[in-house]
C-alpha cells in the first residue's frame, strides 16, 4: 500500500461526495461512512419528522460525545500508566 492519494466515491447521510485519501486509509474512511450512515438511519427511524439537517448535526453531537468519552478514557488511562510506572520504579529502588 502506498500514501499515493486516490479519490474515492462515496454515499455519505444520502449525498454522494468525491473524497481524497490515501490506499492505506481507504478502509478507515469506509467504515467511519458506514458509521455515520447508520447512526444517521438510527435517528431518522426514531424522528423521522425532523429536518435532515438538524439530524445531521444531532448524529455529530452524538459521535464528538463519544470522542470525548474515548479521549477522557485514554487520558485516564495513561495516567494510570504513569502512576503505575513510578510506583514501579520506586519498589525497584527500594530493592536496591
Amino acid at each position: 500500500m502506498t500514501n499515493t492519494p486516490i479519490v474515492v466515491e462515496l454515499r455519505i447521510i444520502e449525498q454522494i461526495f468525491r473524497l481524497s485519501t490515501t490506499e492505506e486509509e481507504k478502509g478507515t474512511l469506509i467504515n467511519a461512512v458506514d458509521l455515520l450512515n447508520q447512526r444517521f438511519q438510527e435517528f431518522r427511524a426514531k424522528a423521522p419528522r425532523i429536518e435532515h439537517n438538524k439530524l445531521v448535526i444531532m448524529v455529530a453531537l452524538e459521535l464528538m460525545q463519544e470522542v470525548l468519552s474515548l479521549n477522557k478514557s485514554v487520558q485516564q488511562y495513561e495516567q494510570c500508566e504513569h502512576l503505575l510506572k513510578t510506583i514501579l520504579q520506586s519498589v525497584e529502588t527500594e530493592k536496591e
